[in-house]
């Protein structure tokens, strides 16, 4: 190589050393610096006296140790290690008083000499250290976390991670976990391998999982779990949260569910006692006042008919408190029932005010109606609609003495625009302050307790109006001055619509009366269209006419406007059952006569004992309705038996009375287990009149016994009691008895016209 050569590749190498992004320095066989960059000389700060070959590298590090850097050590010995180093490669880190930290990489090279290497590495240094930080505080975390967690590796299904919070929960260390089987996180094998399955479905699905303690208890966690990839494997992490507070109040809480459920059952149960417990002293009240008046007119002695009217008035007033409670009870527990049909105003109006007007008379009140000729009707619950409007009648004709009352009706709008019926009733009584009139609707609460002294009442009248207003979709209000009146006002939407009710995809359209005279109608009552259509493809070809009704409420209001020659009912519907339907007809005198075809899934020869009929009758008993019953079940059968089973002797008597007056003779038992023995001691008698509620065998039992026996099987049973049915109790029934009267608790003199209906179409 000629020097020119060697001059040209020296400048090359030159520029390419400068163009390196480290520090670079070559030293020959006698560690003489031949070559270096500036950046060699920028990371060392070496001293220009050091650059070339007039010094050695041990000159420099004899210089280093004369300027302290090798501390306390001899300098000869840290020269021997640094020479000693230069004999094979060697790297290491060097901090640069300004914190740049170096790497420094030292290699022999052939001949002798070594190269060295010098790069800054502060940045990666920099990172290490944060990433090590971040390690740290990210094993601080999952040690403190309050989420168990756990990485099972998928082929092996060992653990490859649990941190300290499933240690907790488990109650083992978690670093004695890893490399277990998850099988044997547990003592239980069992509840490993559930773990494990849970963990090997590829969902992700959050499920509960009680975690086993090792002392033996469960701890109630929500785990879901997730495929990953754990250091170049398939895995899955899992979670574990602990859930034990809540599942702790779910079980409070449910706990606190059954005791109000049970609250409202003993309640329910209490108030149906209550009835009895009540209703049977009436009974003997309104029936001998009934009895007694009877005779009294029969031998003209009007003073006493008089007194004995009154007697009857207040036994059927406290009767009228009695059922208030019980409605209020029904309205709370949501087993009110509305029906639906179209209320002429004007008759309504005229019914009200022949109720009203004696109370409106003891006051000395004058009662206006304002009430337009042409105001025309609305759909509505009519006898929640004159209930609501008897109360507020009855407590301005109370609060008002020798004033007016108006009852002021007129077409208005409601809130949202429809077309509404607007009902004021006007006193000039006593009035209200802005505190009373914050109590009024609030139940067994009137304005005060100076009115309940001063005027009387139980408080109950406003609370139910207010209800029945808004089961009715409507609002009620009032405004009041004390000494100047009250004004009550409701308001009633014209088209009044039942809460869930069907939609129209279930639409079934009843056609309508039968415009052929004669035609034969049958009315099919059911919440499946399937049926409708079937029984139409069945029935239509044997020429009846058929009408629809997809609930007992629309039923109802069917057979009232026109009633058809039979009815087919469906047990399971929703509103209404098909019990409480016909339970509801046979005791409405122009419905009683229709003769009802039960459909039910249920496969029970018992129903057949009931598809005549499934009401009952309260007490007190009304004897003309209890006459026609008996003509009912013997007709001139005079030697007939009738079989009174009632632990109350003035109930028997009464019974007793009004039976042998229609000619048939009685026989008396006070008790179930009496009953039964009669009947086997005697033929078979032509009707047995029932009380539910009596000692040592009540007629539940009664009628459990019967009708296990063939020979009872055809026996006619009329339940009359003062109990308040339930819905199971109301099933039995219907289900053992040929014919239970409906709980009317009605006026005894409409129980005459109601059998004698049924009779006459030989029912």
């Amino acid at each position: 190589m000629t020097e020119d050569e060697w001059v040209s590749e020296a400048t090359l190498l030159r520029a390419t050393l400068e163009n390196m992004a480290q520090g670079v320095a070559m030293y020959d066989a006698k560690h003489r610096l031949v070559t270096w960059n500036q950046l060699f000389v920028d990371y060392l700060n070496m001293p220009e006296e050091f650059l070339g070959t007039e010094h050695t590298f041990s000159d420099y590090i004899r210089y280093l140790g004369a300027r302290g850097e090798f501390g306390d050590v001899d300098i000869e010995v840290a020269l021997a290690q640094r020479l000693a180093q230069l004999e094979t490669p060697h790297r290491f880190e060097r901090t640069r008083p300004d914190g740049t930290i170096l790497e420094v990489r030292r290699d022999p090279v052939p001949g002798g000499g070594f190269i060295a290497i010098y790069t800054d590495i502060t940045e990666r240094k920099l990172a290490e250290m944060k990433l090590r930080e971040d390690e740290e505080q990210l094993r601080a975390i999952d040690a403190a976390a309050p989420i168990g967690l756990v990485i099972m590796d998928v082929a092996e299904r060992v653990v490859r991670h649990c941190n300290g919070c499933l240690g907790r929960l488990i109650g083992r260390e978690a670093e004695t976990l890893v490399g277990l089987p998850l099988r044997e996180l547990f003592a239980d094998p069992a509840r490993g391998r559930e773990l494990e399955d849970i963990l090997a479905t590829p969902t992700s699905e959050r499920q509960e999982f009680n975690l086993p303690h090792a002392d033996g208890s469960t701890i109630s966690t929500m785990v879901s779990h997730e495929r990953l990839d754990f250091r170049g494997k398939p895995a899955v992490i899992a979670t574990f949260v602990d859930i034990s507070d809540r599942v702790r109040m779910e079980q409070q809480l449910r706990e606190a569910k059954e005791a109000a459920e049970s609250a409202s059952q003993v309640k329910s149960a209490f108030l149906a006692n209550m009835s009895h417990e009540l209703r049977t002293p009436l009974n003997a009240i309104i029936g001998y006042s009934e009895i007694l008046s009877e005779d009294a007119a029969d031998a003209g002695d009007s003073a006493m008919v008089a007194d004995l009217d009154k007697i009857q008035a207040a036994g059927k007033h406290l009767l009228g408190l009695i059922n208030d409670i019980l409605d209020l009870s029904k309205i709370e527990a949501g087993r009110m029932d509305v029906y639906l049909e179209q209320v002429f105003l004007t008759r309504m109006v005229e019914e009200v005010k022949t109720i009203v007007g004696p109370m409106m008379q003891k006051n000395g009140n004058s009662f206006v109606i304002d009430c337009p000729v042409d105001i025309g009707s609305l759909r509505t619950d009519v006898t929640k609609l004159k209930q609501s409007l008897i109360n507020l009648l009855s407590n301005a004709a109370k609060f008002t003495k020798e004033g007016t009352v108006t009852l002021a009706i007129a077409r208005d709008r409601m809130p949202d625009g429809s077309e509404a019926v607007r009902f004021d009733v006007r006193d000039s009584g006593i009035g209200m302050s802005e505190e009373q009139m914050g109590r009024l609707f609030q139940a067994f609460t009137q304005a005060d307790s100076s009115t309940t002294r001063n005027f009387g009442g139980t408080g109950l009248g406003l609370t139910i109006t207010k209800h029945f207003a808004a089961m009715l979709g409507g609002t009620i209000a009032v405004a009041s001055e004390p000494g100047k009146g009250s004004t009550f006002t409701i308001e009633l939407p014209v088209e009044a619509h039942l809460v869930g009710a069907l939609g129209d995809e279930d639409e079934i359209v009843d056609p309508g009366a039968p415009t052929t005279p004669g035609a034969i109608t049958v009315l099919v009552v059911d919440d499946d269209p399937a049926v409708h259509d079937v029984l139409t493809a069945t029935l239509g070809k044997e020429g009846y006419v058929l009408r629809h009704a997809r609930d007992g409420v629309e039923a109802l209001n069917i057979m009232r406007k026109e009633p058809p020659d039979i009815v087919t009912l469906d047990v399971m519907m929703p509103k209404i059952d098909g019990w409480s339907v016909l339970g509801i007809m046979k005791s409405e005198p122009a419905l009683a006569h229709i003769p009802v075809i039960m459909l039910t899934i249920v496969d029970d020869r018992n129903l057949g004992y009931s598809l005549g009929a499934s009401e009952y009758m309260t007490k007190p008993i009304d004897r003309q309705r209890l006459v026609a019953l008996v003509h009912k079940f013997a007709p001139g059968n005079e030697d007939g038996v009738v079989l009174v089973v009632d632990d109350d002797a003035e109930v028997r008597a009464i019974m007793r009375t009004t039976i042998e007056g229609a000619g048939l003779p009685v026989a008396e038992a006070a008790n179930g287990e009496e009953a039964l023995e009669w009947l086997r001691a005697h033929p078979l008698p032509a009707l047995v009149l029932l009380d539910l509620m009596m000692p040592r065998m009540d007629g539940f039992a009664f009628l459990t016994h019967v009708r296990a026996e063939p020979a009872y099987g055809e026996l006619p049973i009329v339940v009359l009691t003062a109990k308040e049915l339930t819905e199971d109790e109301r099933e039995f029934l219907a289900r053992n008895t040929l014919l239970i009267l409906n709980k009317g608790a009605q006026p005894i003199g409409s129980l005459g016209a109601a059998l004698g209906t049924i009779a006459s179409h030989g029912h």
